[in-house]
């Protein structure tokens, strides 16, 4: 299937992602905070990401912006327990297809990106 990169400092977050992802059959690479993600993703190819919003390094709105600035286009998630109207308006701005507010419900997040992902 894809292969998504996941990026959250939250193991709990990145276990249940990760299990729900997998058995879906995708590829999951993970990231435990934004600078490892920003790198990963800008070497690596993939079909998707989901950032968190606020990690250790970079939060997921830089990493957004980096890899727009650097021609990496994927699509992008964000999924965040930062809850305000600028933050989700910004990060649409900046080409993200959605951001999903924790605490997230895992249907709509596995909806979200198998729509993402027919596109």
């Amino acid at each position: 299937m894809a292969r998504i990169l996941l990026a959250d400092d939250s193991p709990t977050v990145r276990h249940l992602v990760r299990w729900h992802l997998q058995a879906e059959g995708h590829d999951v690479v993970e990231a435990t905070d934004g600078t490892s993600a920003y790198e990963i993703g800008k070497d690596q190819d993939f079909d998707l990401a989901i950032l968190d919003q606020l990690m250790p390094g970079m939060l997921g709105l830089d990493i957004l912006h980096a890899w727009r600035n650097e021609g990496r286009e994927f699509p992008v998630l964000l999924l965040s327990a930062v809850d305000d109207d600028e933050t989700v308006v910004r990060s649409l701005e900046l080409g993200a297809f959605g951001y999903i507010r924790k605490p997230f419900s895992v249907p709509e997040l596995l909806a979200r990106i198998a729509v993402q992902l027919k596109s």
